[in-house]
């Protein structure tokens, strides 16, 4: 997307280009009011065009700033870190700090050198030579930022960098800093505040009074600036080079199940079969391993950031390097099983009846091909239909696939499939003879990476599962609406009955397709927070 693709974007560079040609304009008329002679006034009519035309000013610089920063956001589309590591993003950046520069020497001619001029004819000659060196800086500052504009409308936007290596060794993280109320990073916060609010009053007091006493606007600027650092260190927290880097590996059931081996033969003993760090080696360990399962690290960290401990360990807590054990695209799987297993238990929460307008879970998606050989993915039926997950056991779940097989047409009709995974391992000629009376698709390769995979949304509230070895229940069901968001779950076991009423079922489903679109559909690759803003900034280590 360039600087002219959308109407305020076009609006932009025209009002930048009006604002040079004013400032020069101003410079012009300036020097031709107040170049005269010391002895002779300058005239009401001079001061009164210099005042208009300063007015003017304000008003074109305040539609510059605006329109530039609405031009500015959809190249950055909250990858605010690539605005520090681009080319493209330090120019937006030049760009904003000279507009700002400029804004704030227009604010002080208009408020403070113009009216010194007339209002106090003792200092009126100090007054004009200060109104000329500062429109004489405006118009030395002109020039750049025409130029920096040019070269970010030519310039890749950061929202399409690729952040390979994060060249900081810290980031700001509101979610995992403030979001976390962290004592020191909420006083840091507040004294940043308290900071900038001394400031503001100190730069009111001296452009209410004038002067040219350097303090006035000194002590101002060093406030700012510590306000900044200060307000940077409480919201920064350590980073890596692998921090940004893009998840190469599809959030899928395989990656997940394929993870779920490794995790089980290598990590067990210290993270413990449910990943609550309680293996039986944790106790022996420096520090207790992290609960990977109850606490949001997965929404807490990026997914680079799991890539990087994985690799290279997590020196005083006993976590090993397991760089040169595992591939690149095993540590990746792991990442996202972290992720999987985070989300599973966020999904304790459902039940049979959907939270309306609340799509908040995206599960991993997966490939299938069916006893018949079709073959699909679980996001082919994305805009089309809803979809119903059926993990069932066999032959424990006759009597419900047979239900799910009379009520096929009236699911079909209100728009939504059923797809059937086995739980447990079935041969080709048992599937074959499931398949052969059942009108919806039975799944016969990849059924175990889903199966396994979906077990980890096996928790409710009532039946948390949190100790030992995976308890899977021998039936569970999962309903997905058109976007591909998980909406809401059956588990004849602990659930009631509610499913076993297809008519029940299918006002679900009506109700899930009447809703528009909330949120975009999930990615197919993991992807940092996105509520959260991760910048380069602070010093904290």
């Amino acid at each position: 997307m360039t600087m002219a693709s959308s109407p305020p974007s076009a609006v932009h560079p025209t009002l930048a280009i009006l604002l040079v040609v004013g400032i020069f304009t101003f410079l012009a008329a300036v020097f031709a009011v107040t170049g005269k002679r010391p002895t002779k006034q300058t005239t009401w009519l001079g001061i009164g065009t210099l005042k208009w035309i300063s007015a003017l000013g304000l008003v074109v610089l305040a539609a510059v700033l605006i329109t530039g920063l609405n031009a500015a956001h959809p190249l950055i589309d909250k990858n605010y870190a690539a605005v520090f590591v681009t080319t493209s993003g330090w120019l937006l950046v030049a760009k904003l700090t000279i507009t700002c520069l400029i804004l704030a020497i227009a604010l002080r001619i208009h408020f403070v050198t113009l009216p010194a001029i007339v209002n106090d004819p003792e200092s009126a000659i100090t007054a004009k030579r200060s109104l000329r060196r500062w429109v004489v800086v405006e118009g030395i500052l002109a020039p750049p930022l025409l130029w920096v504009g040019h070269m970010v409308a030519n310039e890749h936007p950061p929202n399409h960098a690729v952040i390979y290596t994060w060249p900081y060794p810290f980031r700001f993280s509101v979610m995992n800093t403030w979001g976390m109320a962290m004592l020191d990073a909420v006083i840091g916060v507040w004294i940043a505040i308290t900071l900038l609010i001394v400031a503001g009053a100190f730069t009111l007091r001296a452009l209410m009074q004038g002067g040219r006493s350097s303090w006035r606007f000194g002590i101002p600027t060093v406030l700012v600036l510590l306000a900044l650092v200060v307000g940077a260190y409480a919201l920064s927290i350590k980073a890596y080079p692998e921090t940004y880097r893009d998840t190469p590996v599809p959030f899928r059931s395989e990656s997940v199940a394929h993870a779920m081996t490794i995790f089980a033969e290598n990590c067990v003993p210290c993270h413990g079969h449910q990943a609550k760090g309680d293996g039986i080696l944790s106790k022996t360990l420096p520090k207790k391993p992290i609960d990977l399962l109850t606490e949001p690290h997965a929404t807490m960290h990026t997914p680079g950031d799991f890539f990087h401990w994985l690799t290279n360990g997590v020196p005083g807590t006993g976590m090993p390097a397991w760089g040169e054990k595992f591939s690149d695209k095993e540590r990746w799987d792991l990442v996202n099983l972290i992720h999987a297993i985070n989300r599973g238990y966020q999904a304790r929460i459902m039940n049979t009846r959907i939270l309306p307008n609340q799509p908040f879970l995206a599960p991993p998606g997966f490939s299938y091909t069916t006893h018949d050989g079709t073959t699909g993915r679980l996001k082919d039926f994305r805009g089309e239909k809803a979809v119903l997950l059926v993990l069932f056991s066999w032959p424990d779940s006759r009597e419900r696939l047979d239900q799910l097989r009379l009520a096929y047409p009236a699911l079909r009709d209100h728009k939504a499939e059923v797809l059937a995974v086995p739980l447990t391992e079935l041969t080709s000629q048992q599937i074959a003879d499931i398949g052969k009376d059942i009108p919806f698709p039975v799944v016969e390769r990849e059924a175990a990476e889903i199966a396994r995979t979906y077990s980890l949304f096996r928790r409710t509230i009532s039946h948390p599962d949190l100790m030992g070895p995976a308890t899977v229940p021998k039936h569970m069901e999962f309903l997905f609406d058109r976007f591909g968001y998980l909406r809401a779950r059956w588990i004849p076991e602990t659930d009631a009955a509610d499913w076993n009423d297809i008519q029940f079922v299918t006002q679900q489903v009506d109700q899930l397709n009447q809703e528009q679109e909330i949120m975009p559909p999930p990615p197919d690759y993991l992807q940092e927070s996105g509520h959260d803003m991760h910048m380069m900034g602070g010093m904290k280590m």
